[in-house]
């Protein structure tokens, strides 16, 4: 299984599609949120490209996302638990949940935005990750994560490059 794990985009068409060139296979689209918003970038084209995406694309609701009937894809869930690879993904923004208030559920990896700084970390068996953001880094790194047969790997947008694996 091949995944992409995208957060915070806020508009930009550009990395988002840059994204999307660099990892040409992928099985799933994971967004975790603030998709459309942001200034001067190209929205239009971000929805006709994620659109074309619709039936791989996973997606949670951002602290700045807003109902849009331009998308074609579910824009409605605060966080999404889904089974990848046999192992229990919890999904979400992290504006509701995030690592001070962890769900009380079952699962085996934990993903977030919101932040906009990259992390992964692992305890008690669990893995706890966030890819940051494609356009607005808070540590000055463009980032996502890259997900395949139980690896994941924080890559950069602009260069490409694995940043760290797990």
């Amino acid at each position: 299984m091949k995944a992409l794990i995208v957060s915070d985009i806020h508009g930009n068409y550009l990395n988002m599609k840059k994204v999307i060139d660099d990892n040409k296979e992928f099985d799933y689209l994971i967004l975790l949120g603030d998709i459309l918003t942001g200034n001067g970038y190209k929205v239009e084209e971000l929805i006709n490209l994620l659109n074309s995406y619709n039936t791989k694309i996973i997606c949670v609701r951002g602290n700045c996302d807003i109902d849009s009937k331009l998308i074609d894809f579910s824009l409605d869930n605060d966080y999404i638990i889904t089974a990848i690879d046999h192992k229990i993904f919890y999904l979400t923004h992290g504006h509701l949940y995030n690592k001070d208030s962890f769900p009380n559920l079952d699962y085996d990896v934990y993903i977030q935005g919101h932040t906009h700084v990259a992390m992964m970390d692992e305890d008690n068996n669990k893995l706890y990750l966030n890819p940051g953001s494609i356009s607005l880094p808070r540590n000055g790194v463009k980032s996502y994560i890259y997900y395949e047969d139980g690896e994941f790997q924080l890559k950069s947008v602009d260069e490409g490059k694995v940043i760290k694996k797990m």
